[in-house]
């Protein structure tokens, strides 16, 4: 009796020392993988973080003078090709212009330039005579400085007897895989009129000493005056250049205005005689 007591205390001694080894041999077993999954994990996460950094792209300013000439060759190429009659040969609807012109621009700029540059008439497109948007100058010192990581503004400085003397702020998004031009701004920096009357002054005080010989100055002077075109008036008006025969060709517009950009409406083109000052309206 007491030898078949012992042989199962025994038996059982045995029984426990085997599931204890089963235990700490699927204990050893189960942290090795544990620990190979959480190094995935790991390594999973620092190969997304790599991937959204590598997914943002710097813009050189070599690429922005790209893109913004990009943004020019665009429109200009659509308002350059057209028939006889002015109407736009590869596009027949406003609607074709926006989305051409949105593979550069935003939509929002894109829907003002086809709302001041375009105009449908009989089923056809064409361009709006007036001037030019005012283009960056690649060959004019600019500066260039990153907003966030996905946008840039390019500013220059420009000036012309048109616009006067601006700032033009070119405002670059990144859309998509690639940038374009999302907004435009024009920031005065002296004034047109001012300038214009200190040239009048001038231009006063030599024509006393001219014996009444018609000057740059009494061209447009005589110009304002049949125009009865006052100092407040919205119309400016400029001597542009002299023809073949010397006289003088005055040029009268307005700057319209379109949110922060703009372009100039043309009143008419006067021809002022170098030797009596009679005007003539070009046709």
């Amino acid at each position: 009796m007491k030898m078949k007591i012992t042989f199962f205390a025994l038996f059982f001694l045995l029984l426990l020392v085997a599931c204890s080894q089963n235990a700490t041999n699927q204990q050893e077993t189960e942290e090795p993988v544990k620990e190979a999954e959480e190094t995935a994990e790991t390594e999973e996460e620092s190969d997304e973080k790599s991937m959204e950094e590598e997914t943002t792209p710097t813009l050189t300013d070599d690429e922005a003078v790209k893109t913004l000439n990009e943004y020019r060759d665009t429109f200009m190429r659509m308002v350059e090709n057209t028939e006889d009659d002015g109407s736009l040969r590869d596009y027949a609807t406003k609607e074709e212009v926006k989305t051409e012109l949105q593979m550069i621009m935003s939509e929002q700029l894109a829907e003002s330039y086809v709302s001041h540059y375009f105009e449908e008439d009989n089923g056809k497109l064409y361009i709006v005579p007036t001037e030019a948007p005012v283009w960056f100058e690649e060959e004019q010192e600019f500066m260039f400085e990153e907003v966030s990581e996905t946008e840039y503004e390019v500013s220059q400085e420009q000036s012309d007897e048109l616009i006067g003397i601006v700032r033009m702020n070119y405002m670059l998004t990144l859309d998509g895989e690639g940038w374009i031009v999302s907004e435009i701004r024009s920031e005065e920096i002296a004034s047109e009129n001012n300038n214009r009357e200190e040239q009048n002054q001038n231009s006063s005080e030599n024509d006393s000493n001219t014996n009444g010989e018609i000057t740059a100055a009494k061209a447009e002077a005589i110009v304002r005056e049949q125009q009865n075109i006052g100092d407040n008036s919205p119309f400016k008006v400029v001597m542009d250049h002299k023809n073949e025969d010397g006289n003088f060709v005055v040029h009268v517009y307005e700057v319209v205005k379109n949110g922060d950009t703009g372009h100039t409406a043309t009143m008419g083109w006067y021809v002022v005689d170098k030797e009596d000052g009679s005007v003539e309206e070009m046709m």
